[in-house]
C-alpha cells in the first residue's frame, strides 16, 4: 500500500468527520471524496484498521484512531499552508490552488513547509476559511454557522467556504461573498429554502446548495 495513499485516505476520512462530526464516516463518502469504488475505499480501510490507523465496522462507517488523525492533521497542516502559499505569495486564484495543493503537498520537505508557515507569519485558515494546524496538531475550532441556520437579520462575517462544491468558489468571489465579507440575512423562502442576503450594498437571492456550502461567524469574532 502506497504510504501517500495511506496519508490521503486518513485526510479525507478526517474532513469529512469535521464536516459530521457524530457520525462515522460511510465508505460511499470517502470513494465519492477519492474518485475510487465502494470496493477499492472497503480494502483501503480493511489495512488502514489493520495498521490501528482507523475503527473500521463492515456498513458502520469509520473513525480515526488517536495515531490516525495525528496523521491526517499532518496532511491537512501540508495542504492549507500550501494552498496559503500559492495564494498569497504566488496569487494564484483561490479556485485553483486546492488542486495544485494535491499535487505539491508530499513533495515538500517539512522544513520547506515550517518556513512557509513562518514567512505567513503563521496563517490561522487556508484562503477558504479552514483552520490550519500547527506542527504539533493544534488548531483553533471557531463556532460556526451554515448560512442557511442563521437567524433572520443578523450581520455576520463570512468565515469558511466549501472548496469541493463544483463551480462555487468564482461563484462565490462574483458576489463578494469570501471569507472576511459582511452580510445580513433578510429573507428566507420556506417553500424552497432560497435565503435573501445584503452584502457589499447589494441584495442576492441564494439557493440551498449556495447557503449549505457557507459558514458564517458574529461580526465581533475574530478573522
Amino acid at each position: 500500500m502506497s504510504g501517500l495513499a495511506r496519508e490521503d485516505y486518513l485526510a479525507d476520512i478526517y474532513r469529512l468527520q469535521c464536516e459530521r462530526p457524530k457520525d462515522p464516516v460511510s465508505t460511499g463518502s470517502v470513494a465519492d471524496r477519492r474518485g475510487v469504488t465502494a470496493a477499492s475505499a472497503t480494502a483501503m480501510f480493511k489495512r488502514l484498521a489493520r495498521d490501528h490507523l482507523i475503527v473500521y465496522r463492515n456498513y458502520g462507517g469509520v473513525t480515526l484512531t488517536p495515531e490516525g488523525e495525528d496523521l491526517a492533521l499532518g496532511v491537512v497542516r501540508r495542504h492549507r499552508l500550501v494552498e496559503r502559499f500559492l495564494a498569497d505569495v504566488l496569487h494564484i486564484p483561490w479556485q485553483q490552488v486546492d488542486a495544485y495543493a494535491d499535487q505539491m503537498e508530499h513533495a515538500l520537505p517539512d522544513e520547506v513547509v515550517d518556513r512557509m508557515e513562518a514567512l505567513l507569519e503563521n496563517p490561522y485558515t487556508c484562503p477558504h476559511g479552514y483552520p490550519i494546524p500547527d506542527k504539533h496538531g493544534h488548531l483553533a475550532q471557531p463556532h460556526l454557522v451554515l448560512l442557511r441556520d442563521l437567524p433572520l437579520g443578523e450581520t455576520v462575517r463570512v468565515a469558511r467556504v466549501n472548496e469541493r462544491v463544483p463551480g462555487l468558489l468564482p461563484y462565490i468571489e462574483e458576489l463578494g461573498l469570501m471569507p472576511g465579507s459582511l452580510l445580513r440575512l433578510t429573507g428566507r423562502n420556506p417553500i424552497d429554502l432560497n435565503v435573501t442576503i445584503e452584502a457589499g450594498g447589494q441584495e442576492h437571492i441564494l439557493g440551498l446548495r449556495v447557503s449549505e456550502a457557507l459558514w458564517v461567524e458574529p461580526t465581533e469574532a475574530k478573522g
